[in-house]
């Protein structure tokens, strides 16, 4: 392995994040979950979320930097696209469902090159109960 592959692998730095999603919001309106500041690349190891409500499916948006992240429409039109979708409502804190399988954040650990955010948004119904996510990945310099 070559200096400059141990230079780039030495910042690698752990990355938590939660999101919510707050009982109430309508349909198709994204919250912040987390951004990737620019120069930066997000590897999502691990992806899950709970709450919600019966009959509700939510999905994990990526937004471009210059888009607002915040109680957001979301629109592909703008660059906005689903890197997870849908998770079920329903979910117990307790059973904390993977977000894989139906989505597409199974197993391929998807990297996010900054700069942009992530939102999370209900897609079929304004949600009755709030809608939780949570990624653990690896942060590091591109």
């Amino acid at each position: 392995m070559g200096r400059e592959a141990v230079m780039r692998m030495s910042n690698a730095q752990p990355f938590y994040a939660l999101g919510e999603l707050p009982a109430g919001t309508d349909a198709a309106m994204g919250f912040f979950w987390f951004g990737v500041p620019e120069g930066r690349i997000l590897t999502i190891t691990a992806a899950s979320y709970w709450g919600g409500d019966t009959g509700e499916n939510y999905q994990a948006v990526i937004v471009p930097a210059d888009q607002s992240v915040s109680d957001v429409a979301i629109d592909g039109a703008v660059g906005m696209f689903a890197i997870g979708s849908p998770a079920k409502g329903a979910s117990t804190a307790s059973y904390q469902a993977l977000w894989l399988n139906d989505g597409v954040m199974t197993g391929v650990n998807p990297a996010i090159p900054g700069p942009c955010s992530v939102v999370i948004a209900s897609t079929n119904a304004s949600n009755a109960a709030a809608f939780y996510a949570g990624v653990y990945g690896v942060m590091r310099d591109l």
